[in-house]
């Protein structure tokens, strides 16, 4: 059976088969692990009917399964999309009716959810705008997760005899640079933004990461993201899952226990670990090496606060990069933390990253890990527009000075307002409605307001309602700190809102 190979398949098919991946304390799972149950997962998928374009959902656990699904899937050349479910179940809709699947690997627990009225409405009562995929008749399903006796006829992932391939496997290598992973933003007003990454591009970013985290020392990495077991085997440390939900006092004594030395993660990620800390006057474990900060904006307040907590020997690492390219710039936190610019001081691109700059200071970005194009869209320019507003200074260090559009950065999440507002007006009795965002030095993070003009007497809690678990849900990350209720000021001949007024306001 031939199957295709490519740039990721062949890292790690080159390292030493007993290489760990990853150990969870109950699972060990090697390169040769990958390699060999990867290959038989392909070959069964195909004998069950997946082809090369077709379209894949993943909604798995993460964990070891997750990992083989996106190797097998890759050798298939078949197209996957990540899409968080946790987001506001229309947004969520909308995201997979642009998508089209034909399969989807579906965690257990929802698919029971989706046959259970009773336990779906008890289950949205408890976890709010929970874990959920809309049932469909044209989506194949591959369950994954736990096995339980209700599940009826459906192929599970436990079923699969992973121990060998079926067929003799010939890996035939990809010439051109395939399309294979759709990563969703938080969206915008028109279309979903589904960014299309392909197989050269995702190998780049994968070696620019494990080449930040390349020690003469050993290390070990915590995270709850599974694809970082591929960023670590290329960087030659072992990886170890926590859950999400782990605790601070869990995280911390996980970090003890597995003696880890290497944390990756958004400044929000750190909060809980800094509040735990100064409750019991305790200092991060003397373990860390090397603390690596991304996907939303790293501020000097937060820096000020990190450095408290962490021994003075530990690296701090903060990555600018977006999700069309994923590592764009690099500062050393500590350097950061004393340079002086007028802006954020983002530090200076990584090797093959290029900026350009518009007329109104718009940062444009090239790389050989850009992304190929919008799902949606049949190309995209060769110099991507990010958004963001900056220059490089006298030492080559990008500085960044402010948003060209009203997008909020919230923890890792890129809150679009315009998205969300029309959603919110819809409510009876809201005559307008406006998400703001204004940086918490308390929370190293943005607060989102949500202003409300209303000739009616409103109630916070039955707002907070509507736009959680109601007619009118929204994303969980989109929802407002605070809700207010006031005149919503104007400008201009045309009346348009004055968000920086109403930022003002809030100062």
């Amino acid at each position: 059976m031939n199957l295709f190979s490519n740039r990721i398949i062949e890292l790690i098919d080159q390292l030493d088969r007993d290489q760990v991946l990853l150990n969870n304390g109950h699972v060990v799972f090697s390169a040769g692990d990958l390699v060999k149950e990867s290959k038989a997962l392909a070959s069964q998928l195909i004998s069950n009917g997946m082809k090369i374009k077709d379209r894949v959902v993943i909604a798995a656990e993460p964990g070891v399964d997750f990992v083989k699904i996106m190797f097998a899937t890759m050798m298939i050349g078949a197209e996957v999309a990540i899409i968080d479910p946790e987001m506001g179940r229309e947004n969520y809709k909308n995201k997979l009716n642009q998508f089209k699947p034909s399969w989807v690997f579906l965690d257990s627990r929802i698919h029971i959810l989706q046959r259970n009225v009773i336990l779906r409405r008890v289950y949205f009562w408890w976890r709010k705008n929970g874990l959920y995929f809309p049932p469909s008749t044209t989506i194949r399903k591959i369950l994954t997760g736990p096995k339980f006796p209700m599940l009826g006829r459906h192929l599970h992932l436990a079923n699969f005899d992973l121990s060998s391939p079926k067929a003799e496997i010939v890996l035939q290598p990809v010439m051109n640079d395939p399309g294979y992973l759709i990563t969703y933003t938080s969206g915008t007003t028109d279309e979903p933004k589904g960014v299309f990454h392909g197989i050269n591009g995702l190998t780049n970013s994968i070696l620019q990461v494990a080449e930040l985290l390349k020690s003469d020392q050993p290390q070990t990495l915590a995270t709850h993201l599974p694809h970082f077991m591929l960023i670590g085997a290329c960087a030659g440390i072992e990886v170890k899952l926590w859950k999400s939900t782990d605790s601070a006092k869990q995280r911390l004594e996980f970090i003890v226990k597995n003696n880890i030395t290497t944390l990756f993660g958004p400044p929000a990620e750190y909060l809980m670990l800094f509040k735990y800390c100064k409750i019991k006057n305790i200092a991060l474990p003397n373990s860390l090496k090397h603390v690596l900060l991304g996907s939303a904006p790293v501020h000097k307040s937060f820096l000020e606060r990190l450095i408290q907590f962490l021994p003075e020997s530990t690296k701090i690492t903060c990555i600018y990069g977006m999700t069309e390219n994923l590592v764009a710039c690099t500062i050393d936190g500590r350097e950061k933390l004393v340079y002086e610019s007028q802006g954020d001081p983002l530090g200076k691109p990584i090797v093959n990253v290029e900026f350009k700059f518009g007329p109104d200071h718009e940062i444009f970005i090239k790389s050989p890990q850009l992304f190929k194009r919008y799902h949606h869209k049949k190309s995209r320019p060769e110099w991507h527009a990010t958004g963001d507003l900056g220059h490089l200074d006298d030492n080559g260090n990008l500085i960044l000075t402010g948003r060209k559009k009203e997008m909020i950065i919230r923890r890792n999440f890129n809150l679009y307002p315009a998205l969300y507002e029309p959603t919110i007006k819809k409510i009876a009795g809201v005559d307008e409605a406006v998400l703001i965002g204004r940086y918490s030095e308390e929370l190293a993070d943005e607060e989102v307001f949500l202003i409300i003009e209303s000739a009616n007497k409103m109630r916070t809690e039955n707002i907070r309602k509507q736009i959680e678990v109601g007619e009118f849900s929204i994303d969980k990350e989109a929802w407002p700190d605070h809700i207010l209720f006031r005149k919503i000021p104007r400008k201009g001949r045309q009346q348009k809102i004055d968000r920086k007024g109403l930022v003002s306001d809030l100062l």
